[in-house]
């Protein structure tokens, strides 16, 4: 018999979560409350990437959850470190991303005296994520663990949290008293949706003219992925995913919700939020509504939905794609209808990506960027007008691209762009941000060299917040901007003090050489693009 403490055991359930994909690392920030298990996880070999800031490392887990599938770990410390690790939480919620955000807590035996870094750290991480917990001894982390693990995975996956306090990390308990969770414990339920329902929704599907299928974001990833677009080819309906704030009028659509209306049947595959017009007319008109969610509670909360199907997004989809092998589809149109939107779209703007024009249209620069790109490498965006620039410029589907979400948050392209990196090592990896969001996260530039990450980081500068300043001069004049005009700052200059190779761009015909020696030089990179300030797509089309 032996003793173990409680972190220990965290890097224990750790280890065997994520030992079929040696590598998987935990994303981190130090600090006093989470060192003992630093310590423990020396000895289990855990590979610690650690980040500047705990809002970066935590945007870093939620894209390597959104890449690999797998729940991506970040551990922070208590107090601030957790407060700080927040919008990352929240912002890997609305992107439906597998996440374990694990907090180092204040004392369990100083609970309700003000002990240092006290707060319910529970009760702050709750309303942003899919569950939260907290360790009351060591005895218990190994199951609570393996919960965590679970839930972030099952149904809609997502963030969960766990706080470990100090105190139950330093626990030492009888290790023959306890029983490590099993690969069976580490498993996500599936649920199955109501075989009927199900036929009743594809008998809709093979009698609409103009199908439409939407999907939330991890509609689209792993197994969902496959057989969602496997159930399109097979019904021969065009599939849009709704993972921007923007939602249906997101860049990359480039203009083609606008003919969502003119759907007469609509296989909504998530919630009726925002970013489907909360399934109203001026969205989806008045098709027939089929939904699947993972609860009964999320059905129909904005409009009755004609077909419902509650279940787990993978097995709904597979058990459509069943049913709907049994049937001959045939082709409506309705598809070839929504390509001519989307070239009309194209074409509106497509004299802005050759435009000659200085300061450099951050359409040029986006479409240069891309133009160097091949299928399978991955482009980070943040929010703000470059982000929709560059989400214009690289579509869909050709590019694994990562959002900053639905929550349409700024500051976690390079974070995301650096956890890309280490997931898909052989590939390309670029970061489109803002001079503003430089501002955010611009340090983690650091965190590449440390670890040798070549990412490519852009900077679109255009002195100023200028999603803010144009919406300002629209709705309150010209002489009423305020708070969104910045410097010109050389962020090229900051890079290159952080070991970054750096390059001031400030003319068209500069962008590929520059772009072909920033992915030529085996270091992080950032480029300083003095860009024209432009509204989005959104508004320009």
């Amino acid at each position: 018999m032996g003793t173990v403490n409680g972190a220990t055991l965290v890097v224990q359930v750790l280890a065997r979560a994520m030992a079929p994909n040696d590598g998987d690392p935990v994303f981190t920030l130090s600090g006093n409350q989470i060192l003992p298990i630093y310590d423990a996880g020396l000895d289990a070999g855990l590979r610690f990437v650690d980040g500047r800031h705990e809002s970066a490392v935590a945007h870093m887990a939620d894209a390597w959850g959104r890449l690999t599938g797998r729940p991506g770990v970040c551990l922070v410390t208590a107090g601030p470190g957790h407060t700080n690790a927040l919008t990352g939480l929240a912002t890997a919620h609305l992107a439906e991303s597998p996440m374990l955000l694990l907090s180092g807590g204040s004392g369990l035996a100083q609970a309700g005296k003000g002990g240092f870094q006290e707060m319910d750290q529970v009760a702050a991480a709750l309303p942003l994520c899919k569950a939260a917990w907290q360790a009351t001894s060591a005895q218990e982390v190994p199951a609570l663990l393996a919960r965590a693990w679970r839930v972030a995975l099952e149904g809609t996956p997502g963030p969960v949290h766990l706080t470990l306090p100090v105190d139950v990390l330093q626990q030492s308990v009888d290790s023959s008293s306890l029983a490590l969770p099993s690969p069976a414990d580490l498993q996500p339920a599936t649920a199955d949706a109501d075989p009927a329902a199900v036929s009743q929704a594809v008998a809709l599907l093979a009698e609409a003219k103009r199908p439409l299928v939407l999907g939330s974001p991890s509609a689209w990833r792993g197994e969902a992925g496959v057989r969602l677009r496997a159930l399109l080819e097979t019904a021969n309906a065009p599939g849009f995913a709704i993972e921007s704030p923007r939602g249906l009028t997101d860049p990359a659509l480039h203009g083609v919700g606008a003919e969502f209306p003119k759907a007469d049947v609509v296989l909504l595959l998530g919630p009726q939020d925002f970013a489907v017009g909360f399934a109203g007319e001026r969205a989806l008109g008045s098709a027939r509504l089929i939904q699947v969610a993972p609860t009964a509670a999320e059905i129909g909360r904005s409009r009755p939905a004609d077909v419902a199907l509650v279940g787990d997004a993978a097995t709904v989809l597979d058990q459509l794609l069943s049913v709907a092998r049994e049937r001959t589809w045939t082709a409506s149109g309705w598809r070839d209808e929504l390509e001519a939107a989307r070239r009309e779209g194209l074409r509106r703007l497509a004299p802005f990506e050759r435009t000659d024009d200085v300061p450099i249209h951050p359409l040029r620069l986006a479409t240069e960027v891309c133009g160097l790109l091949d299928d399978g490498d991955s482009v980070a965006l943040d929010g703000g007008e470059l982000g929709q620039w560059a989400r214009w410029a690289a579509g869909t589907g050709r590019f694994t691209t990562i959002l900053n979400g639905k929550l349409g948050g700024i500051g976690p392209a390079i974070p995301f762009a650096i956890a890309a990196r280490i997931a898909r090592p052989t590939r390309r990896c670029v970061a489109f941000l803002g001079d503003g969001t430089f501002g955010f996260h611009g340090l983690e530039l650091d965190s590449a060299v440390r670890f040798r990450l070549p990412i490519v980081a852009i900077v679109g500068n255009d002195a100023g917040w200028a999603a803010e300043r144009h919406r300002q001069r629209q709705v309150y004049g010209q002489d009423r901007v305020v708070a969104s005009d910045l410097l010109p700052t050389r962020y090229d200059k900051v890079a290159e003090a952080l070991g970054c190779h750096a390059e001031h761009v400030e003319r068209p015909d500069e962008l590929r050489p520059a772009l072909e020696r920033a992915f030529n030089s085996g270091k992080p990179a950032c480029l300083n693009v003095a860009i024209a300030s432009i509204p989005s797509p959104s508004a320009t089309q």
